[in-house]
Order: structure tokens, then sequence, then C-alpha cells
């Protein structure tokens, strides 16, 4: 790929034409009910938290009965009725194929995971501020251990793509990104970078958990060669455990195990009463493919919630709730910048269900918001890590990310609260 044709592709990012929701749904109303938080005050966190709905605790629930109690009275061991489904349930939802796919406990660590298997000598590595910062620490860490890592700046919260063709060479091993950025919402051209990367003979790490359930998504017509994926943010679920996809050709090649797992067999007495002759004593069967990478005990209730997470965004469809969010953050986009003393920093052609505002001044923000909770006006929690709205992010960011449970009424609640 030459420098125009990459350029030239890199302006057909997520900026295609809005997607209208399928006629009759009303996710706003639709889903509503099914978030109880969303009944209980206005939440805009899900980039950091995704609220839990009904049907993912009641995942948890049937997991535990079975557990508590055992079999009987509708109750099943989910290890043995669902827990075979998800690999393929996630796969479905970035168009992988289910071979492809290993457990892991984050998206972080699924990333040091597969970079950690991959050979550097003599290689680069190219990123951008706009990645996760703990990537970034990642990758920061790997230059101590004397590999190149080349960090591209943004340009007014936009990664130009000029700049990414430049630090791109003939010895880069790997371009990794986070597909749509926690900081601004700031959506990348994956099917561009991968063109990119291949094009030089290396490869494309896409960090999708900002987009994964909220944002369309098919990593091989993208090109996407290696990803990662918790479950607590836009896949609706809880924290613990997440999914690796590895396209299955690199497995072994391009990306080895780093953990050496499988099952021995014992070949000799008392294990076995007839041991298989000519044999080595202790056969080794090791993992194959994309599951070498797997963890070695997956926490089954995360999953148990998951499966049921799935089954809810697979009825609600991922272009319906993107179309969703579209709306949503462009009202934002409208009502919080005319407010004065914010600047949005959310390029307008990136639709994710994230959208940042630079504040003039964090605190008399966070001071409205505090005091219309005291009087009763809003509900709207600051504290902690699952607060409903991030005030003061990176010194002076104000970032809302929406889902399927909001709806104008809650845009207007906070713009009104914020005037």
């Amino acid at each position: 790929m030459n420098r125009r044709q990459f350029l030239a592709a890199s302006t057909v990012t997520a900026a295609a034409a809005p997607l209208a929701a399928a006629p009759g749904i009303d996710l706003s109303k639709q889903c509503r009910q099914d978030f109880p938080r969303a009944l209980n005050e206005t939440y805009f966190n899900s980039a950091a938290q995704h609220p839990l709905g009904n049907h993912t605790v009641r995942g948890m629930h049937r997991y535990i009965e079975f557990l508590h109690k055992g079999p009987g009275e509708g109750r099943q061991d989910f290890w043995e009725h669902g827990f075979g489904e998800v690999k393929g349930m996630f796969a479905r939802l970035i168009g992988a194929k289910p071979s492809e796919i290993a457990y892991c406990g984050s998206t972080t660590i699924g990333e040091n995971i597969l970079v950690n298997g991959m050979d550097f000598r003599g290689k680069n590595i190219v990123t951008n501020d706009l990645h996760y910062s703990a990537s970034l620490a990642n990758y920061l860490q790997r230059r101590d251990l004397g590999i190149e890592v080349r960090i591209v700046k943004h340009k007014d919260w936009h990664i130009d793509p000029s700049e990414m063709e430049r630090a791109v060479d003939k010895n880069t091993k790997l371009i990794a990104v986070s597909w749509v950025s926690s900081v601004n919402g700031h959506v990348e051209n994956l099917k561009a970078l991968s063109d990119l990367a291949h094009s030089h003979g290396g490869y494309l790490y896409a960090d999708i958990i900002q987009g994964c359930g909220a944002v369309p998504l098919d990593v091989k017509a993208s090109g996407v060669d290696m990803a990662s994926c918790a479950m607590y943010k836009w896949l609706q679920g809880e924290h613990g455990y997440g999914f690796l996809y590895l396209r299955e050709d690199l497995a072994g090649s391009v990306v080895k195990p780093t953990e050496l797992t499988g099952h021995p067999d014992m070949n000799y007495r008392p294990w076995t009463s007839t041991p298989k002759a000519g044999e080595p004593e202790l056969i080794n069967h090791r993992s194959k493919g994309v599951a070498m990478l797997d963890c070695g005990t997956p926490s089954v209730i995360t999953y148990a919630a998951q499966h049921e997470s799935f089954r809810y965004i697979e009825k609600l469809g991922v272009a319906n709730i993107r179309a969703h969010a579209d709306n949503l953050t462009a009202r934002l986009r409208k009502q919080i910048a005319g407010l004065g003393g914010y600047e949005c920093i959310t390029p307008a052609d990136h639709r994710s269900s994230i959208i940042t505002f630079r504040c003039a001044d964090p605190a008399k923000t966070r001071r409205k918001l505090e005091e219309a909770n005291k009087a009763g006006r809003a509900k709207i929690l600051l504290t902690g890590p699952n607060s409903a709205l991030t005030v003061g992010r990176f010194g002076n960011h104000l970032r809302f990310s929406v889902s399927v449970f909001n709806n104008e009424q809650d845009v207007d609640t906070v713009t009104g609260v914020l005037s």
C-alpha cells in the first residue's frame, strides 16, 4: 500500500451514513426497565462500568443457585448448559470463528498475552496516544526492555493517518491501537491500519472494549489480526474475565504461547492397566491453535452472566444500539457545547457511544452537579470507580458514555443541571 492509497482509505472511517433503527424499536423505552440503575439515577458512565441488566443478574443467580442447592427445580450446571456457547457468541459478534477465541483475564491481559508471544528482535511497534493508558504503560515498559516503540501524538484529539503512515516502516511488526478511544470516542479506521501493517509485513492489534457490543465490527472485513475485550463495558457484563481474538493461522507461528498448557497421560501402572507399548511413560498432549492462549480456570459466574448479556445484545442488534447512541451523542454535542465553557473534543464524524468535552472550570462543573444532588434536582453519583459521570478526567475532561437505557430525558437532566 502506498501513501496515497493509505490516506484515501483512512478517510472512509466510521463516517458512513447514519444507521436507522429497525421500525418499531425505541431502545430508550424498550430497555430502560431492564436496567434498574437507569431508573434510580442519571447514568452516563458505561465506558467505565456498564450497569448490570435484570437478565444478566438472573444469569448469575441461576449459576449460584445450582452451586448452592445442586440440580433440581429447573437448576442446571452452566458448565454443561451454556458455557460451551460463549466463545461462539463472542465470535459471532465480531465476525470471527469460535476456534479463534480464547478466554483471558481482561483486555490488557489479553493484549499482553498476544504481544508477549511475539518476537520483536530487530522490529518495532507503532501505537498512538489515544490508545488506552494502561496499554501505553505496557509499551513504554517494553521500550525499557530494548524494543523500539513509536507513539504517534494526536492532533486536536484526532489521529492523523499520515502520521501513522510515516511512523510505519519495513521493520514494523505490530500496529497497536484502541479501536474506540476511551479518551474521547475517537474511532480508528481498522481496515486502513491493517492494510498499512500488512503492506509492511506487520500485524494489527485492536483493543476493542470501548466499541464491542455498541459499534458493528467484522474483524475479517477490517483485517484485524488480533484483539482483546473484557466484558464490563459495552458487552454489559461484569469484571473478571474477557476474550482475546487471534487469527488462527497466526497461532503458534507469529504468536507463541507464553504459558505451556495441555494434559498428560500416565502410560504406566497403576495409572493404566494396559500401558501402550513403545510409548513414553508420560505422554503429553499440548494445547493446539488459539486454545494455547486460553486462561487456566475462567470465572464461570462471569461467563454465566455474559451469556445472558450476549443474548440481549443479539436481540437488540448492534446496528440499532449504535443508531440509538448516535441520537443521544448528537443531542449532547449540541446542548452541552451550547452552555458555554465546554469544548467538544470528539471528532464529529466518529460515531461511537462516547463523547467528551473539555471544561473551562471542572471544579464549577462538579459543584453544580453536587448541589443538584443535594437539592434533589438530580441523582448523579460522582464518587468511586462506578460513578455515574466522569468529571475531571485528565484534569479537565467531562466524558459522557451512553448506552441502550439512556434517553433524551437523561440528556436534558444533566444539561439543566449544568446550565
